[in-house]
């Protein structure tokens, strides 16, 4: 069940305003326009988990959207948050194409796309810290301790996922998407097509 739901991040509808009120030819307008098309792919990739998560229990598995908690005097954001009797899920989800390569010796992602590479903070370790400060807020509101699952989630359909051997029980897992689903569905289906026939004509 889907207790609180998803959102259009306020800073997307900030910055489609400020898109729309401003020249093109203002100098800014190209570092605004590229600072919503990447946080437009990430609230994409969050979307894109709705198909699977559709999929859980409603009367087992309860999911928070977009939750802000805060630990003394800051606070802390989970993309996505399942729970359940048995344990506690946190997704963070990264929208991101190319070839990922998460290095866990340095605590990066390297991007390659195109020929050119792009490094971003580590979504593992990142997700890791999210676990530690919810375990933090649960003691806090005196709630019984429960396991923590942390998940990064890759959910461009492109992205090629790459890590050192020694890391690969780290690294995160690719999300099908509802379209790549269907079309993994039409193929079956027409293999099983393609072989009835051929059953038929022997």
């Amino acid at each position: 069940m889907i207790v609180k739901k998803r959102k259009v991040p306020l800073i997307n509808l900030k910055l489609e305003a400020l898109l729309r009120r401003i020249p093109t030819t203002h100098p800014k307008y190209p570092l605004i326009k590229e600072n919503l098309a990447k946080r437009s792919a990430g609230y994409q990739g969050e979307l894109s988990l709705n198909y699977p998560l559709s999929f859980l229990d409603e009367k087992k598995y309860f999911i928070f959207h977009d939750l802000r908690l805060n630990i003394s005097d800051h606070y802390f954001q989970i993309d996505t948050l399942v729970i359940s009797q048995k344990f506690i899920l946190i997704i963070e989800v990264k929208n991101i194409t190319g070839t990922l390569f998460f290095d866990q010796e340095f605590h990066q992602l390297i991007r390659t796309h195109n020929g050119e590479e792009a490094v971003f903070p580590d979504p593992i370790t990142q997700i890791k810290r999210q676990m530690l400060q919810l375990k933090q807020w649960l003691t806090n509101k005196q709630i019984p301790a429960i396991p923590i699952v942390p998940l990064v989630v890759v959910s461009h359909p492109n992205a090629i996922i790459q890590t050192s051997p020694k890391h690969q029980s780290n690294c995160c897992k690719p999300l099908l998407s509802k379209r790549s689903n269907q079309s993994n569905r039409k193929k079956l289906s027409k293999r099983r097509v393609i072989n009835k026939r051929y059953k038929e004509n022997k």
